[in-house]
């Protein structure tokens, strides 16, 4: 018997309709299991900030823009040529959580199952998407300026990880 939307989430939801498209631009969003926050640490953002470089010298994606957070990620990318989002997330997931767990000195499950992904419609809506991934610590109030926050495109130290040349 098939549980009702209501018990078992709405992650299933997230995969419907999901299509991989060559060289087009995503917005993603991953949560920690459970919204914890463990994620706002040099040590654990090192951890994903080298996943993600991993897989783009790998030239599975273009990162454009990104975002650690206390609980929860935002990466803006283009998708290389026969690349899969869902195959991305998944091989990501699955070497971050054992790391950070490992790190944290913590058990199970890591990362909240699922992720939010947005295609951008054109250059205009990915670079709108990408200001807002950069200063969401502002808007939560953990920065004044975007640029000030270190794991984040938006820092300085970080720009050596971008693919985009539409501003500096």
């Amino acid at each position: 018997m098939t549980k009702p939307s209501y018990i078992r989430g709405r992650s299933a939801n997230l995969r419907k309709g999901r299509v991989s498209e060559d060289f087009a631009c995503y917005v993603i969003t991953k949560n920690v299991n459970r919204r914890l926050p463990l994620l706002a640490d040099d040590r654990v953002a090192k951890i994903i900030l080298d996943a993600w470089q991993y897989v783009r010298s790998k030239d599975r994606i273009k990162i454009l823009a990104f975002c650690i957070m206390l609980d929860h990620f935002h990466l803006a990318i283009c998708l290389m040529p026969g690349e899969s989002i869902s195959k991305l997330m998944q091989d990501t997931a699955k070497f971050t959580s054992r790391k950070l767990n490992r790190l944290l000195n913590r058990r199970g499950t890591f990362w909240q199952e699922g992720f939010h992904d947005h295609r951008c419609r054109d250059v205009d809506d990915l670079h709108e998407r990408s200001l807002y991934v950069e200063h969401n610590p502002v808007r939560k109030g953990l920065v004044t300026t975007a640029e000030l926050w270190p794991y984040s495109s938006a820092s300085a130290e970080n720009k050596y990880m971008l693919d985009r040349e539409w501003w500096p």
